[in-house]
């Protein structure tokens, strides 16, 4: 299935369980945020947890997505109605609601770390007021400035294994070229270690960053060879 299918079934998920969560009044201004996030894959899986579950049972519209912060794929969005705001974590395919905006209860200290946060309270600190959050996704009608398959920002690296991530060796898709298997010199990788070496000479041949521009890409034409060492 191509990727504007996708988005387009994702969407159509969401505005089914949309219409059954809210009233005939509410339908309209939830459908303008699921048509403002159309092209944004985390943010529709994102609404589509919250009219899946409706926390504490509340039947109202998302009318605001906020992203509070953000680190390598991974967001702290706020969502908020007409009468409550809350908090999720969120990766591209994996939601999970953390309670009510700025009065959840003790975050994971694991979570408070990914996101630099030394402890719960310096969290809350940096949580401003719900009338001051900036709502999420000004540029979508621009370049994404998330991945679009592993949802990290532009100039961070893409999560290893992104269909998205160009291969330093051959320029070609990281994911399906050959070029792993040549720098480590096996036919298959099969053990943690194995993806933990490559990993380690990704990044000292330099691996290339997230980008708006990027795309996935078919395997380059240099049977995996460094270019510079072919033209130096």
């Amino acid at each position: 299935m191509s990727e504007s299918k996708q988005l387009q079934q994702l969407v159509d998920e969401v505005k089914t369980y949309m219409k059954y969560a809210v009233s005939d009044d509410q339908i309209e201004p939830a459908a303008a945020v699921i048509h403002k996030y159309r092209n944004s894959p985390q943010v529709l899986y994102l609404l589509r947890e919250y009219y899946l579950a409706l926390p504490d049972a509340r039947e109202e519209p998302a009318l605001q997505i906020a992203q509070l912060v953000h680190h390598q794929g991974v967001s702290l969005f706020v969502v908020s109605t007409p009468s409550i705001s809350y908090l999720y974590v969120s990766s591209v395919h994996q939601v999970v609601w953390l309670g009510e905006y700025k009065d959840t209860e003790e975050l994971d200290p694991e979570v408070l770390s990914y996101f630099g946060f030394d402890n719960q309270e310096e969290f809350l600190k940096s949580c401003p007021p719900v009338s001051d959050l900036e709502e999420y996704g000004s540029n979508l009608n621009g370049e994404p400035s998330v991945c679009p398959a592993c949802g990290v920002s532009e100039g961070e690296y893409h999560l290893l294994g992104c269909a998205v991530e160009v291969c330093p060796w051959c320029e070609g898709q990281l994911s399906k070229c050959n070029c792993r298997f040549e720098q480590l010199e096996i036919d298959v990788i099969e053990k943690e270690e194995e993806l933990e070496d490559f990993l380690v000479l990704l990044t000292a041949k330099g691996r290339i960053p997230f980008k708006p521009q990027q795309v996935p890409f078919y395997p380059g034409t240099s049977d995996g060879l460094d270019r510079d060492e072919k033209t130096g």
